[in-house]
């Protein structure tokens, strides 16, 4: 409670008037609210500074490991710019109040309604950028996935939230954790910037040109293998793309990552996906299509 009584938000809970009024009286950042964008798991909002610039602003509650997170990622994506990757840069980003906070720019663009060959070009010229562009931080990525199918290892796949799940469920579940308890550990240390939710629910583009690739806060060090094959699940889930791109992806993929390999992460993209939809109208789509894309990774 404060002096006069009354409750004070949270960070957690504060919205873009309490973080905007922040900026100007820490910063100095006079930015005006346009909208809230439809997409985006901690919230993503559009704003404007006083020269008309239309720029994205998010942010999280603050905590040191975010913070410090947030610096190693900063430091990754300025290495894929380097090697031309379209990543949106930050305008400005830090501490203020609570809140850890991000400004970056406004990228023209729409999302992705079909993915073409020349699209799925470009995406895997991406994937390339990041290969070898880590920090060096990659050995516990294989302990990191394989964990991941047992406990919360990141908000984008929670185990946890499968308590009391269906038996369907459960099944695959079963199934999943088996795959990836059965491979072979790699033996090198991935040296990879991963993106971790790479696909085309994450790009922008304009005509066929990939104008940006969004969302990058979980990215990490690891294989660039396994944005692969999230982009090829979501493909599987989401069918939107020309047969010719499905059958180069598929090539790409056991062309540069070893058959355990794409099998575990199949296996882990296929778990963080029931971890949402458990529970909701989209339980069995999952569900069936879990089975048949372990199906086609497990197959020898």
């Amino acid at each position: 409670m404060s002096e006069a009584g009354t409750s004070v938000p949270r960070a957690s809970e504060w919205g873009p008037g309490e973080v905007l009024s922040l900026l100007e009286h820490e910063r100095g950042l006079r930015l005006h609210l346009v909208r809230r964008f439809e997409r985006g798991d901690e919230g993503a909002y559009e704003v404007v500074d006083l020269q008309g610039r239309r720029l994205v602003l998010k942010w999280v509650p603050w905590r040191e490991d975010a913070a410090q997170a947030a610096r190693m990622t900063a430091r990754r994506l300025e290495r894929l710019r380097g090697r031309g990757c379209p990543i949106p840069f930050v305008a400005a980003s830090g501490r203020v109040g609570d809140v850890l906070f991000e400004v970056q720019e406004y990228v023209d663009g729409r999302r992705v309604e079909r993915v073409t060959d020349g699209l799925l070009e470009q995406l895997l010229g991406a994937v390339d950028a990041q290969r070898g562009a880590g920090l060096g931080e990659g050995a516990d990525w294989w302990d990191f996935l394989v964990g991941g199918l047992f406990e919360d290892r990141t908000p984008l796949c929670r185990p946890s939230a499968l308590d009391g799940c269906t038996a369907a469920v459960k099944q695959l579940v079963k199934r999943l954790r088996a795959v990836a308890l059965d491979a072979r550990p790699p033996e090198q240390a991935f040296n990879d910037v991963v993106h971790f939710d790479f696909g085309p629910a994450n790009v922008l583009v304009d005509g066929e040109r990939l104008t940006a690739i969004l969302d990058w806060q979980s990215c990490r060090d690891g294989d660039a293998g396994y944005d692969l094959v999230t982009t090829d699940w979501d493909l599987a889930a989401w069918p939107k793309a020309d047969p010719e791109a499905v059958e180069r992806l598929t090539g790409e993929i056991r062309r540069t990552t070893a058959p355990q390999a794409a099998a575990t992460y199949a296996a882990h993209t296929v778990l963080r996906n029931l971890t949402w939809s458990s529970g909701t109208e989209w339980e069995e789509h999952i569900v069936h299509t879990g089975h048949s894309f372990l199906d086609r990774w497990t197959a020898r």
